[in-house]
């Protein structure tokens, strides 16, 4: 099996709110932390996956966009 380096990537998310919406509100972005497999990496993206098996396939994939600086 191919060593893949296991990460933390923190990042931001959008968020919703639910429901009817009175006057002000928060506003928030959703703050998360995926923890996994480092698939690929590029400028625009990270490609993590929750699993990994011994023939190369990978299950729960998150792909997660860069900052645009």
């Amino acid at each position: 099996m191919k060593r893949t380096r296991m990460v933390l990537v923190k990042w931001v998310d959008s968020n919703v709110l639910h429901g009817w919406q009175y006057g002000e509100y928060p506003a928030e972005l959703a703050l998360c932390e995926t923890l996994g497999f480092l698939i690929n990496e590029d400028d625009q993206k990270l490609v993590v996956a929750q699993t990994i098996s011994k023939v190369g396939a990978n299950m729960g994939v998150t792909i997660i966009a860069k900052g645009n600086d």
